[in-house]
């Protein structure tokens, strides 16, 4: 996402702990999921007593010196990270992702002038999430699916030539990363819209085009810690089009003019992204992640690709994901017996979603590397023995 950090200068950054500590598991949950032991570390001894105030990190007021100093910490670590400049908003709201397909089209989306065609919000459909997304924007305002993933069973996501016209769209909507069926672009799309990007399951992974959108929005649970909380980016002269009638804990504009605290925040998921995001950026940032990632589930899926047909990917292979990697097995019986013996290895949280089934593995940035290899090698065994 417009790195500050050079490829070259990244390999001057250390590399994250490639194993986990002393009576960790591997965690391969989708979500919430696998963080920096070190943040976990610096969390604990501030829920206790945040830099020697004698109050806990939860104890804080929003109103005072030390969150004032979490807050401004939060926003000039996002925006190191990101590579974003004064021309952007940084803004932290509470609750998860999901309300945000329909609250960015509130925000961006005006309602029809007599007589006038209602403005709509056009739609890649690529899997479960920009699914459910679609249909939470239309609670609000029309949409038009420009892309219909189901039609390929989600195998993939479209190039520029699959995505109808979006000219007229108020914005074009989706999903970077789909945490269920696998898949990842590797750019943003070039369509005749606004771009507004869910990017939540890879947020801060690997070099991104940010200023290729409008607004971009990721909620906490993968790689920026805590759920609850979402965070949002949005250019400025794309804010300067918003609703300014909503109510105000709806409006992205009053979230902006007041610091991401029109009310109580939730101080805590502030406080957990600023840290996520200081080590993300500590470690090389995005332009440093982006190939420790790709190396990560290559090994994963060279298991796969190496199985024989016994591990069959959901994805096609141009478009697999670095961050969720999700593959079947024979039967539902094959699949219980290898979430069972994988758990009693340390393996943890494989299993798929449930409306997908089969089997998931999540190494967001946090993930040790060595826990990719482990899992690889666990495959092989696991398909020479139920093969």
């Amino acid at each position: 996402m417009n790195p500050m950090t050079t490829a070259a200068t990244a390999m001057r950054h250390p590399e994250p702990p490639t194993t986990p500590g002393l009576g960790r598991v591997y965690n391969f949950s989708a979500g919430p999921a696998c963080m920096p032991e070190t943040v976990l570390a610096q969390l604990r001894d501030e829920i206790t007593d945040f830099d020697g105030s004698g109050m806990g990190l939860l104890e804080l007021s929003h109103r005072g010196p030390a969150y004032d100093r979490i807050l401004a910490d939060a926003f000039a670590s996002v925006r190191a990270c990101a590579g974003v400049g004064a021309d952007w908003e940084v803004l932290f709201l509470p609750g998860g992702s999901m309300q945000h397909f329909s609250l960015i089209a509130m925000n961006f989306v005006p309602t029809a002038k007599a007589g006038a065609e209602q403005p709509w919000v056009a739609f890649a459909d690529t899997g479960l999430w920009s699914h459910k997304g679609e249909k939470e924007t239309a609670c609000v305002r029309p949409t038009k699916k420009v892309f219909d993933g189901a039609t390929c069973r989600f195998d993939h996501v479209p190039s520029d030539a699959e995505i109808a016209d979006c000219t007229g769209a108020a914005y074009f909507a989706y999903c970077s990363n789909n945490t269920v069926e696998g898949t990842q672009f590797g750019r943003p799309p070039h369509v005749a819209a606004p771009l507004v990007c869910d990017a939540t399951s890879d947020i801060f992974s690997r070099p991104f085009d940010l200023n290729a959108h409008a607004l971009l929005f990721a909620s906490g649970q993968k790689n920026l810690g805590a759920s609850g909380i979402t965070m949002v980016l949005v250019k400025k002269s794309f804010l300067e089009r918003a609703d300014t009638s909503l109510p105000p804990m709806l409006s992205y504009a009053n979230f902006a003019k007041t610091e991401s605290r029109p009310n109580t925040p939730p101080t805590f998921g502030v406080r957990v992204i600023g840290l996520m995001a200081q080590w993300t950026h500590e470690f090389g940032g995005p332009a440093a992640f982006g190939p420790r990632n790709a190396a990560k589930a290559a090994h994963i899926y060279k298991a796969i690709d190496g199985s024989g047909g016994f591990y069959r990917p959901s994805m096609r292979a141009d478009c697999r994901s670095d961050m969720s990697i999700s593959f079947q097995l024979p039967s539902d019986a094959h699949v219980d017996r290898f979430v069972a013996e994988a758990e009693s290895e340390g393996l943890c949280g494989l299993r798929g979603h449930r409306e997908w089934g089969g089997i998931r593995a999540c190494v967001y940035n946090a993930f040790p590397a060595k826990g990719c290899e482990v899992l690889a090698d666990f495959m092989g065994a696991f398909a020479k023995r139920n093969g």
